[in-house]
């Protein structure tokens, strides 16, 4: 069966669109993965902080392929939040500094990581941007309310989800 060319008036099933982002992320050709806190984890107040399901199993998928994963975080509470989550066993690397090019670039470094083989995990535009500019292969945006889709896909974001969950395929 051949595919038809994009027809915007014609819907497209949601599996055959989750497909078509899974083969955009090829986990080939990437080595290292960046996520920023809020990414990875919710914080619902008084020291009580949560592991986003969808997230910590795509990091574990990863982990399971060799890939290396870092955090980086712009306030000094990101490990301490990532124990309470109970998930600081999965980053190689915490990295504190705010969402920029630079910050990026040292995290990558840490991890022996070169930008053209590493993806970006954030939620916010600037975050984004900050991907893009460091040159990065991808950034990944999740839509959770602090940003919409759009503005999130208008900072450059290669993907928008909702969940990381999305990545994972058929279980």
């Amino acid at each position: 069966m051949s595919e038809q060319p994009f027809d915007a008036s014609r819907p497209r099933p949601v599996a055959t669109v989750l497909d078509m982002l899974r083969a955009r992320i090829d986990h080939s050709r990437f080595d290292a993965a960046l996520f920023t806190l809020e990414s990875v984890a919710a914080d619902l107040g008084y020291g009580d902080v949560r592991p986003l399901p969808g997230s910590i199993a795509w990091i574990d998928r990863l982990r399971s392929e060799g890939k290396r994963i870092a955090l980086v975080a712009s306030g000094e509470r990101a490990p301490s939040a990532l124990e309470l989550a109970g998930v600081a066993d999965r980053f190689d690397v915490v990295e504190g500094g705010p969402r920029d090019p630079a910050t990026l670039t040292e995290t990558l470094a840490a991890l022996g990581a070169e930008p053209q083989r590493a993806v970006f995990v954030d939620v916010t535009p600037e975050g984004i941007e900050a991907a893009r500019s460091a040159e990065l292969l991808l950034a990944i945006a999740v839509a959770r309310g602090h940003a919409s889709p759009e503005a999130l896909r208008q900072a450059g974001a290669h993907a928008v989800v909702a969940d990381l969950q999305e990545l994972l395929g058929p279980t």
